[in-house]
């Protein structure tokens, strides 16, 4: 992917703050999204170059997110071009 595209497409996973909206209250409900390359010097990444993290209120607007947000969905058909794998952990802070 040249830089353009991977600029693009990065900005259309992060604009998902904005774009993702809640089904009841019909407001944005992404709490926080931030990403960005790799520059990790260990070399463990196991050929993945970007990282991306949205962080939700409740497991239940986690859950609409995955499941049903059409924005999300549209995103997501979106990096079947043009990425080459994905690698998903969802967690709560603080819970081992």
């Amino acid at each position: 992917m040249d830089g353009s595209n991977q600029i693009e497409t990065c900005d259309n996973v992060l604009n998902l703050k904005e774009k993702a909206i809640h089904p009841t209250t019909k407001q944005p409900y992404i709490k926080s999204a931030s990403g960005g390359r790799d520059n990790s010097p260990e070399g463990l990444q196991n050929g993945f170059t970007h990282a991306f993290v949205m962080e939700f209120e409740n497991e239940e607007d986690r859950n609409f997110y995955v499941k049903q947000d059409e924005a999300h969905q549209a995103v997501l058909a979106g990096l079947k071009d043009v990425i080459d794998g994905a690698q998903v952990l969802d967690y709560t802070p603080g819970k081992f």
